[in-house]
């Protein structure tokens, strides 16, 4: 790909990984409490590093209640917008959501958190599949042989999304190994965001190794998002550039295009 190449790729970005929450005040619920912030704070952030395109995930403390979520996705803003929500199978209008802009379910499975939904995830994967959507697992090493488990089970077009690089620790050869034995089944995608997993924010050398790998092995089945505006972060919060930068340097020109670009466009239906 050419110079030429690049610089047009950097007009259509995709960022897959934010959250946006209520400017209304708010008691909160759940296991911490949510920033004031919406996709009016992100905007000028994303503008500055040419990102035109954004997947605005539901958080953990909205529960299934997808409803400014929805709000969301229908407001017209200046970012193309696609979702990802915590459903209740039993109850969750999937025509609906999907109407809506929701290309995925999210599953929790956190310690930190105290939740998991991992026993949920075979009839979340069949809710998947009757809408053609995939499943972001928000999940880590220890659950990663019991997602293997599941994957000889999935339908044939239905995709695992891990989140935050599955929260590896990037020093643990055995962690990166079981990540790559997921990947390795082709049924199984990585977002490359580093600031939950790095010990070097705003840096990230400490993940080149392992980013450059994935780019270099498995180029189709790499995205990226920032986790903007940073839940459960301590400050300085990390900012999107440094990012890019690192994927630029990890990533050639053709996996960065893939990971920024292509691959979001056919995961959320761009």
């Amino acid at each position: 790909m050419t110079k030429m190449g690049l610089d047009e790729t950097l007009n259509i970005l995709c960022d897959c990984h934010i959250h946006s929450f209520s400017k209304a005040p708010s008691a909160g619920k759940g296991t911490y409490s949510p920033p004031n912030k919406d996709l009016g704070d992100y905007k000028p952030e994303a503008s500055q590093n040419g990102i035109k395109r954004a997947v605005v995930v539901q958080a953990s403390i909205d529960g299934t209640d997808n409803s400014r979520l929805i709000d969301l996705l229908s407001s017209h803003a200046e970012i193309e917008l696609r979702g990802v929500a915590t459903i209740n199978p039993e109850t969750a209008d999937l025509p609906y959501l999907h109407s809506a802009g929701i290309r995925a379910i999210r599953v929790q499975d956190r310690e930190r958190l105290g939740q998991s939904d991992l026993d949920k995830l075979p009839i979340l994967v069949e809710c998947a599949a009757s809408t053609g959507w995939h499943v972001e697992l928000n999940t880590e090493p220890r659950s990663f042989d019991t997602i293997f488990d599941h994957i000889s089970c999935l339908p044939e077009s239905t995709l695992l999304v891990l989140d935050h690089l599955g929260h590896v620790d990037p020093d643990s050869p055995e962690e990166i190994g079981k990540l790559f034995r997921l990947l390795d089944t082709g049924k199984v995608w990585v977002k490359l965001s580093p600031s939950r997993v790095s010990r070097r924010i705003g840096n990230y050398n400490d993940l080149m190794a392992m980013v450059t790998k994935i780019g270099t092995n498995y180029p189709r089945q790499c995205i990226w998002g920032s986790d903007w505006p940073h839940v459960l972060t301590k400050p300085p919060l990390p900012e999107i550039s440094p990012m890019l930068a690192f994927l630029k340097e990890a990533l050639n020109e053709e996996q960065f295009l893939a990971c920024m670009s292509l691959n979001p466009e056919r995961l959320y239906g761009f």
